[in-house]
């Protein structure tokens, strides 16, 4: 009051603040509001959309959103690796008896069916013999037999009794066919004489092994691979492409390619032993056990980098497999994208088939979405 008496005293008006007063067409937009219809400019009244935390002006869901885009592999890698044999077996006779003949030198190249070893067949020659002549008598006795039985002048038992010696006679005479065969050793594949482990004219008994020998029809290289590359080597080796360079056939460089794959970890260096194979015309100077430094390079010859998004954006809940919400660039509207996965790559996760490079898919907040619901990036 104090105050208003020193503005009246100075000769100044005072209007106390009143609130404005409301137009008719404020009142009415009001009341629509209050009532949960929305204006729209010319188009007349619609329904309200409902405010939450997850939805905008716009109503459209707030997600996070993120490209799929092709995986870096601009980074080689080197692994020590060796040379090794298609396969490595050590020969041995299936009888027992002295060894004659061993005319192979280790080192020396062998062809498939030729001869490695072979043992003093003079008595599997007789032992074959016997077995000749007794299969022939005992073909006799079934003969006469028969003919007896059919005149039933003998009886049927002896000519059962005929039967079974003859049957007897004839495995006895495969067998000896068969030891006869196995006093001799040849060649199972054209090998290389690894070792040779008997000496000649010295007595053997089965399965004491005589000589190793080596398929070098195709040669392997051996690396132990660290599991994050023993597994895209595995699932997605059109990514990398491996090579080989050795230091006993200097400047002599092989393509490799993946053969075999040990799925058990070493327990101590935690890598997996993998066998790729030399595809190029391999070099007279490479030996099994030599070393080998093999490269892996990023296929970039073609589009082999695959395409990856972030792991969260991988929607398990479907009943056919796993799917990605795609957004639709135009209308900002998501779809189910069914996908086929690789191996997940420092919190992405390769798509091997579904989506392309550039594709806007939802990467955490796909929970709850409908096909054809209408989303936008998340934050202000």
């Amino acid at each position: 009051m104090r105050a208003h008496r020193d503005v009246r005293r100075r000769g100044c008006n005072v209007t106390p603040m009143m609130p404005r007063p409301w137009s008719a067409s404020g009142l009415v937009a009001a009341a629509l509001v209050a009532a949960g219809v929305a204006l729209t400019l010319g188009q007349g009244p619609t329904r309200a959309l409902a405010q939450s935390p997850d939805t905008g002006r716009t109503g459209a869901v707030a997600v996070e959103l993120a490209r799929a885009a092709r995986a870096e592999t601009t980074r080689t890698r080197d692994f020590v690796g060796r040379v090794a044999a298609l396969d490595v077996v050590d020969l041995a006779f299936q009888v027992s008896g002295q060894i004659v003949e061993l005319p192979v030198s280790e080192g020396e190249r062998r062809a498939e069916g030729a001869l490695i070893a072979r043992l003093d067949t003079v008595d599997f020659e007789l032992a074959l013999e016997h077995a000749r002549a007794t299969a022939e008598l005992a073909e006799i006795g079934f003969r006469r037999a028969s003919e007896l039985a059919q005149r039933e002048v003998a009886a049927q038992a002896r000519l059962d009794q005929a039967r079974a010696d003859r049957t007897q006679a004839e495995i006895s005479l495969r067998e000896a066919e068969r030891r006869l065969d196995q006093a001799t050793i040849t060649a199972p594949f054209d090998a290389l004489v690894a070792r040779v482990i008997a000496a000649p004219f010295s007595n053997t008994t089965p399965s004491q092994p005589v000589v190793r020998l080596q398929d070098v029809s195709e040669m392997r290289v051996i690396v132990s691979l660290p599991e994050e590359i023993a597994a895209l080597a595995r699932a997605d080796s059109a990514s990398f492409a491996f090579s080989a360079t050795f230091p006993a056939a200097p400047g002599y460089e092989a393509a490799l390619a993946l053969r075999e794959f040990v799925t058990e970890a070493d327990p101590v260096a935690q890598t997996y032993q993998v066998e790729f194979a030399i595809t190029d015309a391999v070099d007279p100077r490479l030996l099994p056990g030599m070393s080998a430094k093999v490269t892996g390079v990023p296929d970039t010859g073609s589009e082999a980098a695959p395409v990856v998004v972030p792991v969260g954006a991988v929607d398990t809940t479907g009943d056919s497999g796993p799917r990605v919400w795609r957004v639709d660039p135009e209308t900002s509207e998501v779809a189910p994208r069914e996908v086929t996965l690789g191996l997940p790559r420092r919190g992405h996760i390769v798509v091997l088939e579904g989506l392309a490079p550039g594709d806007r898919v939802v990467a955490a907040g796909w929970t709850g979405l409908t096909e054809g619901a209408r989303v936008r990036a998340s934050g202000p």
